[in-house]
């Protein structure tokens, strides 16, 4: 019991550890505005690497064919839905129920 413990800790401190640390350093530092621009796109462009390669790769090789890829066909579903109402939750929600319909029907 004692080794979860000292897991659950350790998971904590090195998850805290990144987050702390650049506030501790960067809070008491005039940062350019260039930078800051800069960093805003960070957290898109992370998830946007992520949703593509889970999007596009099927069975460990790039693939654009909707009869073998059955990712595409909910993934376009979701991009519509978002770019006209630009939502999360109804993003999220067509995304769940179009992979879920795909994944039961093939």
């Amino acid at each position: 019991m004692n080794n979860v413990w000292g897991l659950i800790l350790g998971m904590a401190v090195v998850t805290y550890i990144p987050r702390f640390l650049p506030m501790l350093l960067l809070s008491k530092k005039e940062i350019s505005p260039s930078f800051s621009r800069w960093m805003t796109y960070i957290p898109v462009s992370i998830f946007a690497a992520l949703v593509a390669s889970d999007i596009f790769f099927w069975d460990g090789s790039f693939n654009l064919q909707p009869t073998i890829n059955i990712k595409l066909i909910p993934s376009i579903a979701v991009f519509l839905i978002a770019y006209k109402t630009k939502s999360l939750l109804w993003s999220m929600v067509v995304g769940i129920g179009g992979i879920t319909v795909v994944w039961f029907l093939f």
